[in-house]
C-alpha cells in the first residue's frame, strides 16, 4: 500500500485502505452494488440525476458509503479496459468482453440478469490440430493506449481506480467448451483440456501484462472473477483447480503486485476449499461472500482466515435483503459491525448486486437506517 504515501486520498478511501490492511478503522468500511434498475429507483428517492454515470458519485454521498462497487472489483466506474479492434462482433453490453473469444451475452428483459451463450464452434472441435486452428484472441486485437481508455486521474483521491479483464481462465474455458465436455475431459482427457487451457491462460497472462505496463502505476487495484464454486463446495475437483488453472492464477496476480495493486477475486459460492490458496497466490480480497452457501457466514471466516485476507460482501441478497424485515436486517448489520469492530479485514455490503425487487426500506436498514 506504500504507493499512497504521497497522494492525499480521502477519509473514505483511506478507510478502505486499513480495512485491506487490517489496520484499525474508525468504523467499518461499506460498499454497494446493484443493478441499473436498482440504482434508479434509489435515484429516484434522493431526487438526484437519474443518469447513473452522471451521479453514482451523488449516490455514494447520499448512501454514506466508501466504494461503489461491481460485481468484479472496487470500482464500478473505475474499472478501465482497452478498445477492442479485433474481427469478431463486439458486444458493448458485455463489460467481460467474453466476443474477443466468440463467447456472446443475451441481456434478459425478464429478470435482472443476462446469460453467456456457449461456443458452439468450439465445442464441435474433437481434436488438438482443429483446436489449435481456432482463432483465439492476441493482444493485438485492443487498443492499449491511455487515451482509449479514459483514464480519470482526478477520482484518485476518493475512488480506486482499477483493471482486470479477460482472465475469467475458468469460465472462458467453460463458455468455449460447453460445461458438459469440459467437466469431462478435465477429469478424463487431461492433455487435450491442458491444450486449451493453457493457451486461455497464456492470452491471460499476456494481456495482463501489456495493460498493466501502460496503467499499472496508475491505478489501485487489479481484479478477475472466475466462478469455479458452488453453494456446497467447489464445482470442479481440487486437483483438477491445482493442475489447470491455480498456476495461472498465481502468474497474473504476481503481475499486479510487481506493480503493488490490491488484488480481488471473485468466486461466488462455498469456496472454502481454495482460500488458503487465494492466500498463497497473494489475493487481498475476497469477494461475494455469500453466506448463504455452506460455511461462508462471516463469523466462521473471520476465524479461519480473518488475519490473512480482507471480506468484500457478506449481505445476503438471495433471501434476506429481497426479503428480510427491516428489523432483522438492522440486527444483521450491527451483529457484523461488532464482530469485526474496528480491527479492518472487511468491506461490507450486499454479496451481489442487489436486484431491482428490493424493497428500498430494506436498503435503507443498510445503509441509512436513520432515514427510517
Amino acid at each position: 500500500m506504500n504507493k499512497y504515501h504521497q497522494i492525499e486520498i480521502s477519509k473514505n478511501k483511506k478507510r478502505v485502505l486499513n480495512s485491506i490492511s487490517h489496520k484499525t478503522v474508525d468504523k467499518i468500511s461499506l460498499m454497494y452494488r446493484a443493478v441499473p434498475k436498482m440504482s434508479a429507483r434509489l435515484l429516484k428517492y434522493f431526487l438526484l440525476d437519474p443518469d447513473l454515470n452522471k451521479s453514482w458519485k451523488d449516490l455514494q454521498e447520499v448512501l454514506k458509503i466508501d466504494v461503489f462497487s461491481s460485481g468484479n472489483g472496487l470500482g464500478k466506474f473505475t474499472k478501465y479496459f482497452p478498445e477492442y479492434i479485433g474481427k469478431n462482433p463486439a458486444n458493448k453490453t458485455d463489460r467481460s468482453m467474453f466476443y474477443a473469444w466468440g463467447i456472446y451475452f443475451l441481456e434478459s428483459n425478464v429478470n435482472d440478469a443476462g446469460i453467456y451463450l456457449d461456443n458452439n464452434d468450439f465445442a464441435k472441435l474433437e481434436s488438438i490440430y482443429e483446436i489449435k486452428k481456432y482463432p483465439a484472441p492476441k493482444p493485438e486485437d485492443f487498443d492499449f493506449e491511455v487515451d482509449t481508455m479514459k483514464l480519470d486521474m482526478n477520482l484518485k483521491k476518493d475512488c480506486f481506480l482499477g483493471t482486470g479483464y479477460l482472465v475469467n481462465i475458468f469460465m472462458i474455458s467453460l463458455y468455449l467448451r460447453g460445461i458438459q465436455k469440459l467437466m469431462i475431459e478435465l477429469l478424463t482427457n487431461k492433455k487435450l483440456a491442458k491444450y486449451y487451457i493453457d493457451p486461455i491462460g497464456g492470452f491471460a497472462y499476456e494481456f495482463t501484462k501489456t495493460i498493466l505496463g501502460k496503467i499499472g502505476k496508475e491505478i489501485d487495484f487489479f481484479s478477475l472473477w472466475d466462478d469455479f464454486a458452488m453453494q456446497t463446495g467447489l464445482m470442479i475437483p481440487y486437483d483438477v483447480f491445482k493442475y489447470f488453472y491455480f498456476p495461472w492464477y498465481k502468474k497474473i496476480f504476481s503481475l499486479a503486485k510487481q506493480y503493488n495493486l490490491i488484488t480481488y477475486f471473485h468466486i461466488c459460492g462455498n469456496v472454502n476449499g481454495v482460500i488458503p490458496d487465494l492466500i498463497d497466490m497473494g489475493v487481498d480480497i475476497l469477494d461475494p461472500i455469500q453466506t448463504s452457501a455452506k460455511d461462508m457466514d462471516l463469523e466462521h471466516l473471520k476465524n479461519r482466515y480473518g488475519k490473512n485476507i480482507c471480506f468484500h460482501g457478506g449481505i445476503d441478497v438471495q433471501h434476506m435483503l429481497p426479503f428480510g424485515k427491516v428489523k432483522d436486517i438492522k440486527g444483521y448489520v450491527d451483529k457484523t459491525l461488532s464482530l469485526f469492530n474496528n480491527e479492518g479485514g472487511l468491506i461490507l455490503g450486499p454479496s451481489h448486486e442487489i436486484t431491482s425487487d428490493t424493497p428500498l426500506e430494506n436498503i435503507l436498514a443498510v445503509y441509512r437506517p436513520d432515514l427510517l
